[in-house]
Parts: C-alpha cells; sequence; structure tokens
C-alpha cells in the first residue's frame, strides 16, 4: 500500500482587525505605524494652562485685587453662589454676565442685569474684548488681560480627547477559544481603567470646584465680618444710621450669621429713632415746640434712646414755662409784640395752655385800652381829609393781618360795604374753625382737628387775598404738627408708607421750618429705597414680591424721583 498522505495544510488566513475600544465622540483611529502596539491619546492637551490663558483684574469692588484665569471656554460671573466667579457686591445681579471664548477671541455679554454691563463706560449687550477694556458690573470694576498683553494665539479650542487604546498587529489564530478571546478580555479590562480615570478625574474636578466655592464662601465672611465689625463700632458712637448700612452689607454678604442679624434687627429699628431726636433737638432750638414734642413721639418706651428722649422732652417742658414768664414780663413793661411772639410757639404746641392765654388776654385787653386814646389823639390832631362813617375794609384786613381777630370782626360788623359784609362772613367762619380744630386737636382727635383746621386755612386765604398774617400763619403751624403726627405714627409699617409720606409732604408744605417732618420725611425716602433694593434681589426668585416691592416705592415717593422712576420700569 503507498504511504498515506498527509492531510493537505489549510493556507494561512489574514489577520484579524485590530480590536479597538473607544468611547463615544472620540476622534476617529489613528493607523500606527511599523512596530506601533498601542497609541495613548493625552485628554488635556486642549486644555490651557494658567499661565497662557488671559485673566480678569478686579480692580474695584469687594473682590479688589483679585485675578481670575479664563482656563475654561465659558465664564459666568455674578452674586449667585453657583457662578463661575462668584463677586459678593449686591449692586451686581445674581446672574450679571457671561465670558466666552469665541475663536481667536473673547466676548463678554450682559445676561439681563439690573445694572447692566459697561466697557469702557459705555453700557453693551455683547462686547469683543481687547487687552486692557475694564467691564463694569454695578460697583465692581474687572481688567480683562490678555498673556504678555498681546492677542491669545491658536484657533479653535479643541474638545477634551477621551484616552483611547488601539492594540494592532499580525498574528496567528489561536488554536482554542481561550486563547482567541484574550485580546479581547484585555480590552475590556483597559476600557474599565479608562472609566475609573475618567471618574478620577471628575472627582479631581468637582473637588477643585468645592475647594473653590468654600474660599469664595471664605472671602465673603471675610468681607461680611469686616463691615459687621464697622458697623458695631458705629453703634457704640450712637451713629445708629451709619451703623445700619454696614450691617446690612454683612447680612447680605453672610446671611445666616445670627450675630448679624440680631444687630442690624437693632439698628434699623434705633436708626429712624435717632433721627427722630436729633430732628427734635433742632425744632427745640429754634423754638418749634410743637415739631420738638412730635418728633420725640416716634422714640418709643422701649427703644434704647428713651432715656434721651426723656431728657430732651424735660428741656422742652422748661422752655415753654420760660416762654410764658418772658411773655408776662414783655406784657407788663408794655412790648405787646415781642410777647405775642413767644406765645404763639407755646400755643401752637399747647392750645388750652392756661397760663398762656391768662397772657393772651392781657395783650388784647391792653391793646383795646390803648385804642381810644389813639383815636382821641387823631380827633385832636388836625387832618384835611375827610372824617369817615365807618371803617373801611382795609382796616379790617390790617386787623386780621395782625393777629386780632376781634378787631377784626368788630370793624367788619361796623361797615356798611358790601365786602365788609362778605368779609365779616369768612371772619366768623375762621374765627369758629381756628377754635374748633384748636379744641379737636387738644381733645386727641386728631383726623377731625385737620378737617377743622383746613377750613380755616381756606377762610384765611379768603380773607387775606394771598397776603400772609399771623393767624394764617399760626393755622399752618398747627396743620403741620397734626400732619406729621399722623405721618410719624404711619411711618412704622412698610404697607402704610405712602399715606406717611403724603401726611409728611403736607407737614412740609404747611410749614418749611418742620424739621421733624423733613427729617421723617428723608427716613421714609430711604426705607423705599431699601425696598426697593429687596425686591431688585428678589426679582429672580420671587418675582411676586418684587413687584409688590416696586409698587409700594412707586407709591411712597414724588414721581420724579429717581429710584420711582427705576421701580416703574421693573414693572
Amino acid at each position: 500500500m503507498p504511504a498515506a498522505k498527509p492531510p493537505p495544510r489549510k493556507p494561512l488566513t489574514k489577520a484579524e482587525p485590530p480590536v479597538e475600544v473607544t468611547e463615544p465622540g472620540a476622534p476617529p483611529p489613528v493607523q500606527p505605524g511599523p512596530g506601533d502596539a498601542t497609541l495613548v491619546y493625552d485628554k488635556n492637551k486642549g486644555r490651557a494652562k494658567a499661565a497662557d490663558a488671559p485673566r480678569l483684574v478686579i480692580t474695584a469692588g469687594p473682590r479688589k485685587g483679585t485675578e481670575y484665569p479664563l482656563t475654561e471656554a465659558l465664564t459666568t460671573i455674578g452674586r449667585g453662589s453657583d457662578n463661575v466667579l462668584v463677586i459678593p457686591d449686591i449692586s451686581v445681579s445674581r446672574q450679571h454676565s457671561r465670558l466666552e471664548k469665541q475663536g481667536e477671541r473673547w466676548v463678554v455679554l450682559d445676561q439681563g442685569s439690573g445694572n447692566g454691563t459697561r466697557v469702557n463706560g459705555k453700557t453693551i449687550e455683547r462686547y469683543p474684548l481687547k487687552h486692557g477694556d475694564e467691564i463694569e458690573m454695578g460697583d465692581t470694576r474687572v481688567r480683562f488681560m490678555e498673556p504678555g498683553g498681546v492677542v491669545v494665539k491658536g484657533g479653535k479650542v479643541s474638545s477634551p480627547a477621551v484616552p483611547r487604546l488601539e492594540v494592532t498587529g499580525n498574528k496567528i489564530p489561536p488554536k482554542n477559544s481561550l486563547k482567541k478571546r484574550g485580546p479581547l478580555y484585555a480590552a475590556i479590562g483597559l476600557a474599565l481603567a479608562i472609566v475609573l480615570a475618567a471618574g478620577l478625574i471628575k472627582k479631581q474636578r468637582q473637588d477643585a470646584a468645592d475647594a473653590e466655592a468654600a474660599a469664595q464662601g471664605a472671602e465673603s465672611r471675610e468681607f461680611a465680618q469686616k463691615r459687621f465689625q464697622e458697623g458695631v463700632a458705629l453703634l457704640k458712637q450712637g451713629k445708629w444710621a451709619e451703623a445700619r448700612d454696614k450691617l446690612k452689607i454683612a447680612a447680605e454678604l453672610n446671611g445666616q450669621d445670627p450675630e448679624i442679624a440680631r444687630y442690624l434687627e437693632s439698628a434699623e429699628n434705633e436708626a429712624p429713632r435717632a433721627q427722630q431726636l436729633a430732628a427734635a433737638r433742632a425744632a427745640l432750638a429754634r423754638k418749634d415746640y410743637a415739631g420738638a414734642r412730635g418728633a420725640l413721639a416716634g422714640v418709643p418706651e422701649d427703644s434704647a434712646l428713651a432715656e434721651a428722649a426723656h431728657e430732651l422732652s424735660q428741656q422742652v417742658k422748661a422752655a415753654l414755662d420760660s416762654a410764658v414768664r418772658d411773655a408776662k414780663a414783655r406784657v407788663e413793661s408794655g412790648d405787646f409784640n415781642g410777647a405775642q411772639e413767644l406765645l404763639d410757639p407755646v400755643l401752637t404746641a399747647e392750645p388750652s395752655r392756661a397760663d398762656a392765654l391768662a397772657v393772651k388776654e392781657a395783650i388784647g385787653a391792653q391793646k383795646r385800652v390803648a385804642a381810644p386814646v389813639v383815636e382821641r389823639r387823631r380827633e385832636r390832631a388836625p387832618d384835611s381829609t375827610p372824617a369817615r362813617s365807618a371803617p373801611d375794609v382795609q382796616s379790617v384786613l390790617e386787623a386780621y393781618l395782625a393777629g386780632d381777630i376781634g378787631a377784626a370782626i368788630e370793624r367788619a360788623q361796623a361797615s356798611n360795604s358790601p365786602r365788609g359784609e362778605r368779609m365779616l362772613q369768612e371772619l366768623k367762619t375762621f374765627d369758629a374753625a381756628y377754635k374748633d380744630g384748636l379744641a379737636k386737636k387738644q381733645a386727641g382727635r386728631t383726623a377731625e382737628a385737620v378737617r377743622a383746621l383746613e377750613q380755616a386755612a381756606s377762610a384765611d386765604r379768603a380773607i387775606g387775598g394771598g397776603k400772609d398774617g399771623r393767624l394764617g400763619r399760626e393755622v399752618r403751624k398747627a396743620l403741620s404738627a397734626l400732619h406729621y403726627q399722623i405721618g410719624a405714627a404711619q411711618a412704622g409699617s412698610d404697607d402704610s408708607l405712602p399715606q406717611a409720606a403724603a401726611h409728611l409732604r403736607a407737614a412740609v408744605q404747611d410749614d418749611p421750618s418742620n424739621d421733624a417732618a423733613s427729617s421723617q420725611l428723608r427716613q421714609i425716602a430711604d426705607r423705599a429705597k431699601d425696598i426697593y433694593l429687596r425686591g431688585y434681589v428678589a426679582k429672580d426668585d420671587d418675582a411676586e414680591s418684587a413687584r409688590k416691592a416696586f409698587k409700594l416705592v412707586i407709591e411712597t415717593l414724588p414721581a420724579s424721583d429717581e429710584t420711582a422712576q427705576k421701580a416703574k420700569r421693573w414693572l
């Protein structure tokens, strides 16, 4: 038998395709050169290093002197903690602006901020930046600096490549299934290693972001502590309004600190009272006793300033007693006009004060005694003018403007002219309304007293024809004191600020020298601005509260006020 032939050999087959492990979105495989077995791509190849990146230098504001490198293609800026660059400045919006890398240049875009974004003093919506440009956001200014002062080189920033491994090569087919699957198992292991590496990188980035947020939080707390210490020092000096402003900034930067909140609450309560106390001192200095007492009424007994207010109240009482004594002495010396000037502010503050009314009656009696003597002297003196049978209207007006309502009524009754009859009716209306208003004021029926005195003021305008007399001034001063009293009482609540402001404006209009009303009106304007600021801060998170705040500001402030106009624009 011929020898058996060995089975024919199978020709060598082509090598299997390379095993490749990639992630979605990775670049296409790179063909290896001769002898290459693996090729690893650097994940951070496209990322700019901090030293080679542009940077922002903060030149004004709470974070002045801080530098921030632009290593990412997008950097958001604002007061909110979710921004890349957080600026703890109340004038900066929560989401104020952002910087984007667009091609070879950086662009700044406003994100609908309240105070707007400006570049080199010009308000912008979008602006391509160049080296040295100054960006303004509220009270914070930032300068854009390119590395080395030149345009950043390079084209578009490529997306970071995910590391990948490609295995190539020709090999003889495995003799069994285990050897055949070996490269697959190796590839799976490498894929797992890549996933673990990506997770580690992500964790490192998250840790870096957390560290940055912690650093910014620590910086905000440091600023808050500085402002808090400044506010406490001002409180010790009795500068309540200045302390309140410092503590508000501290609370905005660190709203979780209970000590800051407690001091701020105290300052907000006492700052208006301190201004009331200052207004009372100013009113006493110019002998406006009613204004002084009205201002002191705004300092409650539980206030930290209650003791100082009580001392000042005793000074007002002593000044009133002294004014009545001096007026009585002047009557005895024949200085009726001087005595009347001393009594006017006393009776405005205390219309039913018995000793003051007795001195006023004595002044009127002395004037009536002196009047016949003057008339007899006129009769004896040669006079070329014809004798008049009755007083004319001018003499009635002169008596009224001089403050002698009794003499004015007597002369009007003796006048036979139609105009004299009309003046008599106006004089009687004035006299009745004025007395009624003072009586109701003394009884504490404030609203009724205002209506009666407004009727007296209307009669005064009809009698005087625009001329300013003593009685008219007394009525207006009494009205001013009442309007101030009502306005000061309503100023305690934010909801009643519009009504309080209306009364205080009326008080200043009736008596421009009412410093207490002017001071209270300024306080209300400051509070309205604070309410606007609260609405501005809340507009992104609580639109309804912001709308109510803006509406309250518009109703409280005059239409020409800048803050009122800004609030109207937001509505």
